[in-house]
């Protein structure tokens, strides 16, 4: 049968076997585990529509989703196979190990990942596990030479959960115990120290748990290791006192066992049950939003405003201005933002202002001034609906009636708002260059959520907070546009000269490459 990457032990009746049920039945199950994950899998394109990182809801179940096909196809070749032992192949079918992970998906909140490969191993440092700290991720984990890989079934709470399924039975944890000679005494030859893990080492559960346990330990996800579980629907407590015996062990390794006794039944899918498992990242959004230079550009931007056809000929002439162009026509910028912006009320720092106010007064065109200054200028003359009637005659797009305009210029340190901020995050930000510095900081302070095309910066930002001492506060909320918008500026002038700004706290020596590229260049300055 297909494979399952070692975590499918169903060889006992712990989960009730595929056995007991006729061939017929048993591809009836097979329709109805892939016809939830089919709509699983409409969800998430939904949740995740314009997301930055648009192959996210593939990967997320990609992998469970491959394994379930194998495993059914594999189901339907024994059946229709003359070998009359292949009804033999059926009964040790490893749906109900699909099924169960399946039933501990539907139970979890805020899934990451499906059937997620980890590397165990030690570390120089601790690697970045899967799921949700600033923007979604996949981890930095990476597979060493000779590492084999560890299955996680389900990572779910935004990555602070690791739930790995078992279909292990009473019988089979007995059995184990007999198999590898190992006696567990009773009840009354408990000492007070707790079970000792190395004397029950051999026993296949317990590897497990261990081995569990050492990779979490690999990992970091919001300055901490995720937390473990075994789902073990098949094995019931107070039973049997060698199988206490072997669960406490698992306990004391550092695993949350969930045994059949405390395992719920699964819900019926549906609308909210599928909201609960991935309730998508807009869910996160702040009804305040707050604005990066990044997003102000390209919303003056001629870029994001103008048919290609009609940019200035002079664009043709520059590779990265027929890039952006293009990008344009492959994917407007406005259609992405909007949707974001709706009616949600929009700020943004007075260092961001300044940022978006030097550069068009420096290079804008006078329509991308004049965009600018219906974004941000504050004159009481003009209503919300009059600016957006002068910006949709500037743009080739439907500007939405439900705008908030003017976007409202706020002090980075408004109300005293960065007083929660502890040393070691100031320590995190002051590493960011301002306007960015301003614009993150603020954000974060006020609980809104920062819209940016500055993935660099987020990328930066959120390395740094995860090598950070424990931190109390929830983290940043931001939403990453994935390209950005120049603007398409006025011709040049002799003796013009590009700008090109340090990424980073380069105030020493430069990391980020800026001074190796362009050091030699006398036409760039370089800030």
């Amino acid at each position: 049968m297909a494979s399952t990457s070692g975590n499918a032990e169903s060889d006992d009746a712990g989960v009730q076997s595929a056995s007991s049920y006729n061939a017929d039945e048993l591809l009836a199950r097979c329709r109805d585990l892939q016809e939830e994950v089919r709509q699983f899998g409409d969800h998430l394109a939904k949740a995740y529509d314009g997301y930055f990182q648009p192959d996210f809801p593939t990967r997320l179940h990609a992998t469970f989703s491959n394994n379930l096909r194998a495993e059914v196809e594999a189901i339907r070749k024994h059946m229709e196979s003359p070998d009359p032992t292949s009804i033999h192949h059926l009964s040790s079918s490893n749906l109900p190990f699909f099924q169960t992970v399946w039933d501990a998906a539907k139970r979890a909140r805020g899934i990451v990942r499906l059937q997620c490969p980890v590397w165990p191993g030690p570390k120089k440092q601790a690697a970045l596990a899967p799921g949700h700290r600033i923007i979604l991720s996949q981890g930095s984990g990476q597979r060493k030479s000779g590492d084999s890989a560890f299955i996680i079934d389900v990572i779910a709470d935004d990555g602070k959960s690791w739930l790995k399924v078992s279909t292990y039975s009473n019988n089979r944890l007995v059995h184990d115990c007999a198999k590898e000679g190992v006696f567990c005494g009773d009840s009354d030859e408990d000492d007070d120290d707790g079970p000792d893990a190395d004397d029950f080492s051999d026993i296949p559960l317990v590897k497990t748990a261990q081995k569990l346990a050492n990779t979490a330990q690999g990992y970091r996800i919001g300055t901490r290791s995720p937390t473990c579980y075994l789902i073990l629907p098949g094995i019931f407590e107070g039973q049997d006192f060698a199988v206490d015996k072997i669960l406490d062990i698992c306990r004391h390794i550092g695993i949350n066992m969930i045994c059949g006794n405390a395992v719920p039944p699964a819900p019926l899918l549906s609308e909210s049950v599928l909201s609960s498992m991935v309730p998508g990242p807009k869910a996160k959004i702040s009804k305040v939003l707050n604005m990066d230079t990044s997003i102000l550009i390209a919303l003056a931007s001629e870029f994001s405003n103008m048919k290609f056809e009609d940019l200035p000929s002079r664009i043709h002439r520059n590779k990265t201005h027929i890039d952006h162009a293009h990008l344009e026509r492959k994917e407007p910028f406005l259609a992405q933002i909007l949707l974001v912006l709706s009616d949600r009320e929009l700020v943004c720092t007075k260092e961001a202002a300044a940022a978006l106010s030097h550069i068009v007064n420096t290079i804008g065109t006078d329509a991308e001034n004049a965009r600018a200054h219906l974004l941000l200028n504050v004159d009481p003359t003009k209503t919300r609906e009059q600016r957006i009637a002068e910006l949709q005659g500037l743009s080739v797009h439907r500007i939405p009636a439900c705008l908030q305009l003017p976007i409202r210029i706020v002090g980075m340190d408004d109300d005293d708002c960065q007083a929660r901020f502890t040393a070691p995050i100031k320590e995190c930000l002051a590493v960011l260059l301002n306007p960015a510095r301003s614009v993150f900081s603020y954000g974060w302070a006020k609980s809104f959520t920062t819209v940016t095309c500055n993935g660099v910066a987020v990328k930066q930002l959120e390395r740094d907070l995860e090598m950070s001492p424990t931190l109390e506060l929830e983290w940043p909320s931001v939403w990453v546009i994935a390209t950005s918008r120049p603007l398409v500026g006025i011709p040049r002038k002799a003796g013009f000269r590009r700008v090109r700004k340090h990424i980073g706290d380069c105030r020493i020596t430069c990391t980020c490459g800026v001074e190796k590229l362009y050091a030699s260049r006398s036409d760039v300055t370089i800030l």
